[in-house]
């Protein structure tokens, strides 16, 4: 790393100062040399196999359940998962993202972060509860089913939590007990569902007993954290909500981010639009939410290397990665937006109009890999918080607008190209925020990626009449060979990376 680009230790403690309070002088042996992507392997492995080989099944059941409940019944359930979202930001507190990054590196600052976070979502529990109890007694079912999400969310966010304190300590297989126990509840709940012909209520109700029982057990493997009496106080917790406030402040812009698309579209169109809509970011979602096993095995992993000031791993090792993540999520965006048509006929005939708002919201899987990347994982663990805070908000305000004034005229399509600019907007924010903290972002691989990702869309879209499925394969043939021609040093570069996450020797 040249001496322009390496970080001074006087800069960056000004710009983010540490907030570990017992931090090892020495970094531990598992961060040096190979060894770092060995332990960044094992737990992108772990969390893999819990967010990709897992979610296969509940992938396959979910398109189901699409098809079952058609754009009007899943544009209901995907307001009142929106809604359980906007709650849960504001009943995360911080919390989540905080331990995520602390725990790991000072063991003691998990109690009182349970203690606080577990008080929270007991309290929400109880009155979403009730809430969904008096609903029922009204009639309201529409109120019914959005009480069911929050419910639902305050579930799944506890198991989050849990789930974020174990990677944070380097123990990610222990997420998969959790992980088998949800995708099989989940499964089983959609087909009871499709074969007992059930309401979006009684769906919902199913996947809160489910998130209840998988976060009972989630609890129970964060023992090692349980709070004692002293972790329970008002002014204990006090102060950790007060030391959450940066993450709070930037999780309530990174749910309102995720969310606002589907809640201003309700307010601008029909609910069939938001279900056509919904249906096509949910299979753009696929891929991100298998890498964003990367981006939370990486985080302690980042941290502990920014707390340790190893200044030239930490800029070489986000390098070797932000190459990887390019080659591997460049085909999936071409093959997604050539062959949108095909996919949703996967849904039934009432998707057909989410083809085109498959081929815009395609893009995502770049972009939104390289989100989780660089703004959830990276600017986290240098302490920029604030920052990406500050770059959300600016987006969300851009996004809210743009989906409701496009949203009103062109529908779900309108919304995709507000989506689109407002991700361009947010995205081009972190060049300056890594650059005023000395770690300025290089992209050696993002020119000859993209020439052959078009190569592969011309291939894509130019072979004979064949099934879909079988030009997938030689379309991906023809992105290898220009990428190897461009550039042959950085894809052999690339594979030893992943030899060396396997568990290979560095050559």
């Amino acid at each position: 790393m040249t001496l322009r680009n390496r970080p001074s230790r006087r800069r960056l403690d000004v710009i983010a100062p540490t907030e570990i309070d017992n931090l090892v002088a020495a970094p531990e042996p598992k961060l040096l040399g190979s060894g770092l992507l060995r332990t960044f392997g094992r737990a992108t492995l772990w969390l893999w196999f819990d967010r990709g080989a897992l979610r296969l099944g509940t992938a396959v059941a979910g398109l189901l359940l699409i098809r079952y409940l058609g754009p009007v019944n899943y544009g209901t359930y995907a307001t009142a998962l929106s809604y359980g979202a906007l709650l849960g930001a504001f009943l995360d507190l911080g919390l989540t993202l905080h331990a995520a990054r602390v725990v790991g590196v000072e063991k003691d600052a998990g109690k009182p972060i349970v203690a606080t976070y577990l008080a929270v979502s007991l309290g929400a529990l109880l009155l979403q509860l009730a809430l969904i109890i008096a609903a029922l007694e009204a009639g309201r079912w529409d109120l019914a089913c959005i009480a069911a999400g929050l419910l639902l969310i305050n579930g799944e966010s506890t198991v989050a939590f849990c789930g974020y304190v174990l990677t944070a300590e380097l123990q990610a297989k222990k997420t998969l007990p959790g992980s088998l126990l949800s995708a099989a509840g989940l499964i089983i709940i959609i087909v009871l569902v499709i074969q007992l012909h059930a309401s979006v209520l009684f769906l919902l109700i199913g996947l809160c007993l489910k998130s209840l029982t998988v976060a009972s057990l989630r609890i129970w493997q964060i023992r090692g954290h349980w709070p004692s009496r002293e972790d329970c106080r008002w002014l204990r917790m006090r102060s950790t909500i007060v030391r959450s406030w940066p993450y709070f402040s930037y999780f309530l812009t990174q749910i309102g981010y995720e969310r606002v698309s589907i809640v201003c579209l309700g307010l601008a169109a029909a609910r069939s639009d938001v279900g056509l809509f919904g249906a096509a970011v949910t299979i753009a979602s696929v891929y991100p939410q298998w890498s964003y096993a990367a981006s939370d095995a990486v985080l302690p992993l980042l941290t502990r290397l920014f707390e340790y000031r190893q200044w030239d791993d930490l800029v070489v090792f986000r390098q070797r990665l932000l190459d990887l993540l390019l080659f591997v999520s460049v085909p999936v965006a071409v093959t997604l937006s050539i062959f949108a048509p095909q996919i949703c006929t996967l849904l039934g005939a009432r998707f057909a109009g989410s083809a085109t708002v498959l081929r815009i919201v395609a893009y995502r899987s770049v972009v939104s890999v390289l989100d989780g990347f660089l703004g959830q994982a990276f600017l986290t663990a240098i302490g920029r918080v604030r920052a990406r805070r500050n770059a959300q908000a600016r987006a969300l305000v851009v996004l809210a607008i743009l989906t409701l004034s496009l949203g009103l005229y062109w529908g779900p399509v309108g919304a995709a190209i507000a989506l689109l600019i407002a991700d361009v907007v947010l995205f081009l924010q972190y060049l300056p925020i890594c650059r005023s903290a000395g770690l300025g972002l290089h992209w050696p691989a993002l020119w000859p990626s993209l020439v052959a990702g078009l190569c592969m869309a011309l291939m894509a879209s130019y072979l004979p009449h064949l099934n879909w499925v079988v030009k997938i394969a030689p379309s991906l043939l023809v992105y290898a060979c220009v990428l190897v021609l461009l550039a042959r040093d950085r894809v052999l570069h690339a594979g030893n990376t992943v030899w060396q996450c396997l568990g290979g020797s560095q050559p």
